[in-house]
């Protein structure tokens, strides 16, 4: 009976074989595509320059140029803003817009001449101009942050409303508009004055009249840090940044507040010795793409690691990609698609003379497979502070490059570059080309084969 049984099992896995070794090749491959592997670790490739753009533009003037958000208008037009020097001795950086019409070509531009301390780190398209969040220097006061508003024709409007806490310096991070309507949500830093591994993320809500309505202090770790704010399909907020578990490891942050700044739920990623999360984006099933960096518990100080993760609704991870290599890596910001897929930015940074820095579009789909790298660089070196979604479904890269070398710079290093040598950057990526998820509403067959 013994031998019965086991004659049995065998032509039973015979069988098996044989109606797996029958199916399409291509029935084979789309399995494995829609198999969503939870985790994975890759070692990106040195870049390939050669990827073709839209449109790419180098902006400079004098000084330094710098370029840390961008906004589509209608017809093509867009307006880019950030910061400037005036000259290679000028050490005070000045907010700057910059317009360009259909054909690439400048419109208008602001340079402001301020005494103080000024730069443009945000900037949201208004019914009637622009309004930007940014920081601020005060030789009193300290470091502070800021709301200005522009008209369409990039003319100041009114004075710039500044914000300052006693005892400590604020970083701007981002904002986004309120969805009661009266005004913008702001998210900081705030540095202890006397000990800056005391840190603390702060929400700020300022109504159109320029008062703060409220502040939320969040003090869950040691110490917490934001990085961005961005508004969910249900209203509410996502804020992404880091917590501080102990005085050697932190974790990346995710948080959901309402609009008074409550928390709805928060989850901690410790990763490595360090992790942070610096943007997040919500596809339309209400899942959420993150995407950061983590720094390897055998850290040497070279070679921090991208990281983007998907994860449901609530924050529980789906799935996770790791990149490394021989650059400091870094996932800064993201587009996600009504189809599901999503094109994260990664800043990768130099670690020597014999490499050049540069950013990187990875495309992923839905189910985490990575369908195609894009490099990009300009000059000597560039970075990328933020990735915007074009008129014309342009994924456009914001940042600078270094173009020219300093006087006395030995190396092509970035950190060896004079600010001056820097100019601001735009690159246009192409638009993606249509997709359709294979994996997504499988057709109602029935399993038996006929």
């Amino acid at each position: 009976m013994a031998t019965l049984h086991f004659f049995l099992m065998r032509m039973k896995t015979l069988l098996s074989v044989c109606a797996l070794a029958l199916l399409p090749t291509s029935a084979l491959a789309l399995d494995a595509e829609c198999t969503m592997n939870p985790s994975e670790i890759t070692t990106l490739r040195e870049p390939e320059f050669s990827t073709s753009s839209v449109w790419d533009i180098l902006y400079a003037e004098d000084g330094m140029d710098v370029f840390s958000d961008f906004v589509p208008l209608g017809n093509n037009e867009f307006v880019a803003a950030g910061a400037f020097t005036k000259d290679k001795d000028d050490e005070i950086y000045h907010p700057l817009l910059v317009k360009f019409d259909e054909r690439l070509k400048e419109t208008w531009a602001v340079r402001e001449q301020t005494k103080e301390q000024r730069t443009i780190h945000r900037m949201i398209k208004t019914k009637d101009g622009f309004t930007v969040l940014g920081d601020l220097s005060d030789s009193k006061r300290g470091n502070g942050i800021y709301i200005a508003s522009y008209d369409n024709e990039g003319k100041v409007r009114g004075a710039p409303i500044p914000i300052y806490e006693t005892k400590g310096d604020l970083d701007a991070k981002a904002f986004v508009a309120s969805q009661d309507g009266d005004g913008y949500l702001v998210a900081a830093q705030f540095i202890d004055g006397k000990d800056q591994e005391k840190q603390n993320g702060i929400l700020y809500k300022i109504t159109k009249g320029g008062k703060v309505a409220w502040k939320r202090t969040y003090t869950t770790g040691q110490s917490t840090v934001f990085n961005n704010i961005q508004v969910a399909l249900d209203g509410s907020y996502i804020v992404t940044g880091q917590m501080v578990l102990d005085n050697r490891v932190s974790g990346a942050w995710l948080l959901r507040v309402d609009g008074n700044g409550a928390i709805k739920w928060q989850r901690n990623y410790p990763r490595g010795g360090a992790a942070t999360f610096e943007a997040a984006a919500q596809t339309k099933e209400g899942e959420f793409i993150v995407v950061g960096k983590a720094r390897p518990l055998n850290y040497d100080g070279k070679g921090l690691t991208a990281w983007v993760m998907k994860t449901d609704s609530s924050g529980n991870p789906l799935w996770q990609r790791y990149f490394q290599g021989p650059y400091d890596y870094e996932a800064s910001d993201l587009i996600t698609y009504e189809d599901g897929r999503a094109s994260v930015l990664i800043n990768a940074a130099a670690l020597d003379a014999d490499h050049r820095s540069h950013a990187r579009l990875i495309t992923f789909s839905p189910q985490g497979r990575i369908q195609h790298i894009e490099d990009f660089t300009d000059g000597q070196n560039s970075a990328a502070h933020h990735l915007v979604s074009g008129g014309e479904g342009e994924r456009v890269i914001v940042g600078y490059a270094q173009t020219t070398f300093g006087e006395t710079q030995a190396s092509n290093e970035a950190s060896a570059a004079p600010a001056y040598t820097f100019d601001a950057w735009l690159v246009a990526a192409t638009p993606l080309d249509v997709f359709e998820d294979p994996c997504a509403n499988p057709q109602d067959l029935s399993p038996i084969l006929r």
